[in-house]
């Protein structure tokens, strides 16, 4: 099981809470659809010949392409590796894209399945945040979806914003179950460098939501979530029975996949790789057939600590005999004493090998994911399994 990872790095407004690499100049877009296809050829032999259950378009906005040049990526994937007969191939899109004719050509390709960046159903909101769309037009893009015969949907909700009150918040989750999709990613608001909220936040131009108010929001959606039938299985995502985002699982599941486009990352197990985060100097340095990235191999704390982040944080938890198996005794210890005081304090829970987070281990996951982290560098030449 293996994944392709492509960034489309264009946008045609900038959002200003977003600190994933994009461009606002659409300028270079078939040059750059060009280099995506060359950095595929390039790369052919990175996943060693493995057969592709997933392709994901993420972005920036890649529903500013047309169909036929996302199809045409697809395409020359289909080139280089075996696709599964039912991969799952799933294209970020923004509700005003999603118009009629646009729709149809979606639903004639191979993409299977939608992520619609809504955020929010509420004007205000929208245009706090710059989104290009309104809440109306949010609904009515899912619904044409459905009439095109899409019926693996994923939204996108962002709670933590200014200004947004339980009552709005509630309103957002209703006008979603409303529509019945299949998947929900809802995120806390983060304030990361370099984006325009961070800026008016430390101008004073924003106020950040209180932070027992956010826990309250975030409390309230899994509360809702579970009553309308979805399956909590990563910290931010919930979905309907079988709908789990196979794409994503397949990161917290320690698979390995490939990242095409500026600042994309790619895992083989064994380092880690990320593109220049440049789209002028990305394409530059396809050009000359070469590929402008940085890498780093994985030490044994590294692949303990990914193993750590990507497993706890999910609904299967993190297996303990998995750990004895693949790091040894030492390390197998260490996470028994560890999971103890947090088994007994209820923010874990245990199934048979596994340790899983509770609702009250998941409002401080990054603290008890830390702690269970391994630092002993004498460790580095220890070999895994996984």
């Amino acid at each position: 099981m293996s994944g392709v990872y492509i960034h489309i790095p264009f946008c045609k407004q900038l959002c200003h809470y977003c600190a994933f690499h994009k461009s606002i100049s659409l300028q270079a877009m078939d040059e750059m659809l060009d280099c995506l296809k060359m950095e595929l050829k390039i790369r052919k032999d990175y996943l060693q010949d493995k057969t592709i259950s997933t392709i994901y378009f993420g972005g920036g906005t890649p529903s500013v392409y047309p169909v036929k040049q996302i199809e045409s990526l697809i395409e020359t994937i289909s080139k280089y590796w075996n696709i599964e007969a039912d991969a799952e191939i799933t294209i970020e899109a923004n509700p005003d894209d999603l118009q009629p004719n646009y729709l149809k050509n979606l639903a004639a390709s191979p993409i299977n399945r939608l992520s619609v960046g809504i955020q929010s159903f509420h004007d205000e909101d929208l245009i706090l945040m710059n989104r290009r769309h309104t809440g109306r037009e949010a609904f009515d893009a899912i619904l044409r979806a459905q009439d095109y015969g899409f019926d693996n949907i994923s939204v996108d909700q962002i709670y933590g914003v200014p200004g947004l009150t339980m009552e709005k918040w509630q309103q957002n989750l209703q006008q979603v179950f409303d529509l019945n999709i299949q998947h929900i990613s809802s995120y806390h608001l983060m304030y990361d460098p370099n984006t325009i909220f961070t800026r008016k936040l430390e101008e004073g131009q924003l106020q950040e939501l209180d932070e027992e108010e956010s826990f309250d929001q975030f409390k309230y959606l899994l509360e809702k979530a579970r009553e309308n039938g979805f399956i909590h299985y990563e910290i931010s995502n919930f979905c309907k029975e079988g709908y789990i985002s196979r794409h994503n699982s397949s990161y917290w599941l320690q698979q390995p996949y490939l990242g095409i486009g500026p600042s994309a990352h790619s895992y083989n197990l064994n380092e880690r790789e990320w593109n220049i985060a440049n789209n002028h100097k990305y394409m530059r340095a396809i050009q000359e057939h070469q590929i402008f990235s940085e890498k780093e191999a994985l030490s044994f704390s590294d692949r303990f600590n990914d193993f750590v982040l990507t497993t706890l944080r999910t609904y299967w938890g993190m297996n303990l005999e998995k750990v004895r198996q693949s790091f040894g005794e030492e390390i197998y210890r260490h996470c028994s004493t560890k999971a103890k005081k947090y088994l007994q304090s209820e923010h874990l829970r245990q199934e048979g090998d596994a340790i899983i987070l509770t609702d009250k281990g998941v409002f401080v996951s990054n603290d008890i994911m830390s702690d269970f982290f391994w630092i002993n560098e004498e460790k580095e030449d220890a070999k895994t399994t996984i």
